[in-house]
């Protein structure tokens, strides 16, 4: 990467940090892009020139989150640890993100809602699934801790491992959503149970159904 494209990158994420910044603090809604140039010190037309409107700022947060998280995960599977406790550590890392950016959550949900909304209104040709980084840093990722898991033994291999990720997608989004819907995070203030704990108790349910039989 050369100078010019390294300051590109530094102002991008300049952007996206103080757009985070001011989502936990201020809250999604009522921030402005006015707001996250002030706080960025810099040109609203360099806000966008990087991105088009806020919303985009809500996915390119998420694909930084979901990137690290991956890369993470793919480490400790290269260095040998176990692949079901590596997807623990993976959803748990999804989990706690959640929790800590529960507005900036929500966003997200309200995006995706409003995408399936306009389904119909899209023009043809259009492409309708999830943005490519979920492909690449969660979808993908989750079939490979599962092909991982097969070949150790720690799950059973009589299903594809797209076919199980297909079971487990759902169960991490319902506990996800009906823990944002419910009004939890960390603007919340309450002392209700995290994500963290709800999640992991329904993977454990579902995994220990997908172990080995003897």
């Amino acid at each position: 990467m050369g100078r010019r494209e390294d300051k590109r990158e530094a102002t991008r994420q300049e952007i996206l940090n103080a757009a985070a910044e001011l989502f936990r603090t201020k809250g999604y809604d009522s921030t402005s892009v006015d707001d996250i140039v002030v706080a960025a010190n810099l040109a609203k037309g360099t806000f966008y020139y990087h991105f088009q409107k806020k919303e985009d700022l809500v996915l390119a947060l998420q694909e930084s989150q979901l990137k690290e998280g991956a890369t993470i995960a793919r480490n400790a599977l290269a260095n040998g640890e176990s692949p079901r406790t590596v997807l623990f550590d993976y959803l748990a890392k999804v989990a706690t993100w959640t929790e800590d950016n529960s507005e900036l959550s929500r966003a997200l949900f309200r995006h995706k809602f409003e995408k399936m909304k306009n389904h119909n209104q899209c023009p043809d040709g259009e492409d309708h699934g999830p943005p490519p980084s979920i492909k690449t840093y969660f979808i993908d990722l989750m079939i490979e801790i599962i092909e991982a898991a097969q070949k150790a033994g720690e799950l059973r291999s009589d299903m594809k491992a797209a076919e199980i990720v297909q079971v487990v997608v759902p169960v991490v989004m319902s506990a996800r959503m009906s823990w944002l819907m419910g009004g939890h995070g960390s603007e919340a203030g309450d002392e209700s149970e995290t994500l963290s704990a709800i999640m992991e108790r329904a993977m454990r349910v579902l995994l220990d159904g997908l172990v080995p039989r003897s």
